[in-house]
């Protein structure tokens, strides 16, 4: 089972990590500037009559942690959050992976989700998101790590629909060992649960707005990841995958047309 920790809980309104400077795109180096994680939780008031909103859970590295959002309220996961009207549960760490520990050393990604108490919150959806910190890595290694830590959130969620986020490349030309360890990642992901929902940047060739190192997005990249997430979400789960208003017995809103969702 995985053991509670320290909980870093954002209701699409307070923060997790905090940075300055500009982000290093070396796997397992963390951004320069880099401060030490900050964590804060705060619960979700419960409205009279009302069922809790539906719960985002992301694991991840410096992409889930907002590095190159400017804020951390235009970060992917908050944006993803208030696209589908949910609230959204992080713990990420620059740097970290399914190998690596990351720059704050609270990784690897089995110890960033044992930090969230999974089993109790009981999230919607679980997402992890992460991998080019693990280029360079024994692949035999990754995939146990991969296929461990799967095999425990479904354990901690049965009920949860899981997805996994993999390697963000620098740049447009992903070498043969990034394509190697992004393929490796998929493949265990998918042999631990088949029922997982993989979204691939690098097979399905996704070109979004990045800072100056190539490799994390601007404020307006991680928006557009979190509508390609959406989209793939909506997808696949459709109706089982109902927005806030949905939930709790409202008229559903429409937005505009997201980007195509991944095949």
């Amino acid at each position: 089972m995985l053991i509670l920790g320290a909980l870093i809980l954002i209701s699409v309104a307070g923060t997790a990590v905090a940075y300055s400077g500009s982000p290093s795109s070396a796997p397992g180096v963390a951004p320069a500037g880099w401060q030490r994680p900050v964590v804060r939780a705060r619960a979700e008031p419960q409205q009279p009559g009302r069922r809790s909103r539906p719960l985002l859970a992301v694991v991840g590295a410096s992409v889930s942690a907002g590095v190159g959002a400017g804020n951390l309220q235009h970060a992917w996961p908050q944006d993803l959050a208030r696209m589908l009207h949910w609230r959204v549960l992080v713990s990420a760490d620059p740097g970290a992976g399914y190998v690596n520990p990351g720059a704050g050393h609270r990784g690897p990604f089995s110890r960033l989700a044992s930090r969230l108490d999974l089993g109790r919150l009981d999230p919607r959806l679980i997402l992890i998101q992460g991998g080019h910190d693990d280029i360079g890595q024994p692949l035999p290694l990754i995939s146990d790590r991969v296929e461990s830590l799967v095999t425990a959130i479904r354990r901690e969620a049965p009920h949860a629909r899981l997805a996994v986020l993999s390697v963000f490349a620098r740049g447009n030309r992903p070498s043969s060992e990034t394509l190697a360890t992004d393929r490796t990642i998929l493949a265990a992901a998918r042999h631990a649960d088949p029922t997982i929902l993989a979204f691939d940047p690098l097979a399905r060739h996704w070109k979004f707005p990045r800072i100056g190192d190539h490799l994390h997005p601007s404020a307006a990249g991680h928006q557009w990841i979190a509508k390609r997430l959406a989209a793939g979400l909506r997808e696949r789960f459709g109706d089982g995958l109902s927005t806030a208003r949905e939930f709790e017995g409202a008229p559903s809103r429409s937005s505009a047309a997201p980007p195509a969702a991944p095949r």
